[in-house]
């Protein structure tokens, strides 16, 4: 966070549970070259994403880096692949790292 105001545009508006913002906040985070440590930090502000049952979290984490190395394989372009990326270290992160969802 800083001085400025910063627009989030939501390219896949749905209805859903209220811990996939903070999940998607995760990998949007990672983008903007934060930490895995300093982004799930950040998402633990939402009561929503420190109540997700970690059954769905990870699930959820599993999907989207399908999801995301998909999009990557379909329309090659940098991005596509830096979050490809994140998503899946987001999702390993979810497995391996004690105290995260």
């Amino acid at each position: 966070m800083d001085d400025r105001a910063h627009i989030i545009d939501w390219a896949w508006p749905t209805r859903g549970a209220a811990w996939i913002d903070p999940a998607i906040l995760i990998l949007r985070l990672l983008e903007a070259g934060h930490t895995l440590v300093e982004a799930d930090a950040f998402a633990r502000r939402f009561p929503s994403w420190l109540t997700a049952p970690a059954k769905a979290t990870k699930a959820f984490a599993a999907a989207n880096a399908a999801a995301w190395q998909e999009i990557a394989r379909a329309h090659a372009a940098p991005w596509k692949a830096a979050m490809a990326s994140h998503a899946d270290a987001f999702h390993a992160h979810l497995h391996t790292s004690p105290g995260t969802r």
